[in-house]
């Protein structure tokens, strides 16, 4: 008879006999393991080589079904397809990986960019007696359950790069907050100019970083321009610190130091051009007493600064224009500056697919927001598009295997879980408004300007050792990997619809079809698992575990605790942690 030395326990919900010490076990081997060998895959030591024949078909064909085959009708596999939703998604669903590898990834991609795009404004307007953090639990659901999942993921993107916070007094501002955020929905596929324009002209920005009611200078009464804005929308939203090369390659002098894109004096003459600006319906431009954090910021051409400034590169603006004109001339000056493109481009695809991109991926991707196919500057859609096609998204993993992929963010890894197994609907009490003590991220809750981690961030150790970088390691130490490891446990565990211990309150994982394939077969219910949540890399090891757990579960009716014991060692484990 074998012997364990784990301590046994009833289950807390099912009474049936329990594994409490295993699952502690689990936690803590998750949480000791992930930072040790996280990324060691994708940072270990070597050079690229080339690209490896593709791994084998897992389980047996049945006609291009994800349930057992690999391959479907436009040739892409489900590898491929996983691969491809874990960069455009917040998380690759059955549905989905059928859909992309039967129409291919550039028609999936095309369908993607033609969908309507799902607002949380209008949703939250349509609450009623709205909670605290009604627009959170609203995040959360169209993160779930949109159909417009790449414009989704864009917008978040984009969140983590012109960034507003709650935490800045912003909290109570729920539908202002809402509708910033329905900012970036709509320009995730427009123009960046365009998008320039309306964050500047924010409310919720204009709170946020303080140009709402920024006046002209009057040195008798003390009073200078805000410099705020200015330095955070050059050095965070468009230009960055430094000159950049488009391969986004730091710019040196005759010494070899970083040539800066801009100084102090530059700084100023931005603040000065960002006067003059309040609340559509402000009653007086020092002490209103309405506030409008739905209708763009409108001009006060008495506070604001009409004397000549210079600008970027010594772009010279002549005096005498009013705000609206100032304005304008500002944003066309940082939108045509030759950092954009590069810097832009950089973020987002850290943010999309790797880490560590390549200086030709960012070449390329910065080369078609400087002129798209036809010859417009500035497209999000086009540039989306080049970062998603691009070889070294869609092949990286074999070109560059020590160097691509990146860690996942805590918000990215609960969404895979929910949907990879999402229930039919979600009931309307559901409250996830909390998401930011209980995993760190909740969307437009950022710490600071600078975001929830920054791009340049680089774990110590090997990874800092081979100057590459890892910016959601930022937010990542042991006691958020256990904070992320027990959400993801009471994410699963204890929520899913075999569990009469879910309520109206969580999302009751729907996992009917992993006990039908259990029953039939525990080893086609893990290849299954193995593609929907690993892309089909689920290492040996983790396989053996993950049986061994569920070898636990021996009792009579036990499937259904089975299929979730081995989805939530599959989810908790450092494999589910890294994006490759």
């Amino acid at each position: 008879m074998k012997t364990r030395t784990t301590i046994k326990s009833q289950h807390p919900v099912t009474g049936q006999p329990g594994t409490a010490g295993i699952l502690e076990r689990r936690i803590r081997t998750v949480a000791v393991l992930l930072l040790s060998i996280l990324f060691a895959t994708a940072c270990s030591e070597g050079e690229p080589v080339p690209p490896s024949e593709p791994p084998p078909a897992l389980g047996a064909a049945t006609g291009g079904s994800i349930d057992g085959g690999t391959e479907g009708g436009s040739g892409t596999d489900y590898r491929a397809s996983h691969r491809l939703l874990e960069q455009t998604t917040f998380g690759p669903t059955s549905q989905d990986m059928e859909a992309v590898t039967a129409a291919g990834i550039e028609p999936w991609l095309n369908a993607q960019f033609d969908k309507t795009p799902t607002l949380l404004l209008p949703q939250l307007q349509n609450v009623g007696d709205a909670r605290w953090s009604e627009y959170v639990n609203l995040w959360w659901r169209n993160a779930i359950t949109a159909e417009d999942q790449l414009r989704q993921r864009v917008a978040y993107a984009l969140s983590q790069i012109f960034v507003v916070s709650a935490q800045s007094g912003l909290d109570d501002e729920q539908e202002g907050l809402a509708n910033y955020y329905d900012i970036l929905v709509r320009h995730a596929f427009g123009n960046y100019r365009d998008l320039l324009t309306d964050i500047t002209l924010s409310p919720i920005m204009g709170e946020y970083l303080s140009m709402k009611g920024n006046q002209k200078p009057e040195p008798d009464a003390n009073i200078r321009p805000d410099e705020n804005y200015a330095r955070e929308l050059l050095q965070l939203f468009s230009i960055g610190l430094v000159k950049l090369n488009n391969d986004g390659s730091v710019i040196t002098d005759d010494a070899g130091l970083p040539v800066p894109t801009y100084d102090q004096d530059t700084v100023e003459a931005f603040a000065h051009v960002f006067t003059g600006w309040h609340f559509s319906n402000a009653d007086h431009f020092v002490w209103p007493s309405d506030s409008d954090y739905l209708t763009p910021m409108v001009a006060w051409e008495d506070y604001h600064d009409t004397q000549p400034k210079v600008l970027l590169d010594g772009v010279r603006v002549e005096g005498g224009k009013s705000a609206e004109e100032d304005l304008h001339i500002a944003l066309d000056v940082i939108f045509n500056h030759p950092n954009v493109g590069p810097f832009i481009a950089k973020k987002l695809i850290q943010n999309l697919v790797t880490s560590n991109p390549s200086p030709g991926y960012i070449d390329d991707v910065a080369s078609v927001f400087n002129a798209n196919k036809d010859g417009v500057r500035g497209s999000m859609g086009s540039m989306i598009k080049a970062i998603i096609m691009h070889d070294e998204a869609r092949f990286g993993h074999e070109t560059y295997p020590t160097t691509f992929g990146k860690l996942k963010e805590p918000a990215l890894r609960v969404t895979s879980l929910w949907r990879a197994f999402t229930p039919q609907s979600i009931s309307p009490e559901f409250n996830y408004g909390w998401s930011m003590n209980d995993i760190g991220q909740a969307p437009l809750n950022s710490p600071s300007v600078f975001n929830f981690f920054t791009p340049g961030f680089s774990q110590p150790g090997e990874i800092r050792n081979r100057n590459l970088v890892s910016p959601e390691f930022e937010i990542h130490d042991e006691s958020s990997i256990i904070g992320i490891t027990n959400r993801l446990l009471s994410n699963s565990v204890w929520s899913h619809n075999f569990n009469y211990w879910s309520d109206q309150h969580r999302i009751a994982l729907d996992i009917r079809r992993e006990v039908s394939l259990e029953a039939e077969d525990p080893e086609k219910m893990l290849d299954h698992l193995d593609l929907l949540l690993l892309g089909g890399d689920m290492s040996e090891p983790l396989r053996n575990i993950t049986r061994e757990l569920m070898d636990e579960y021996t009792f009579e009716g036990g499937g259904p605790q089975r299929v979730i014991e081995a989805i939530f060692l599959i989810v908790s484990s450092p494999e589910a942690a890294i994006q490759i």
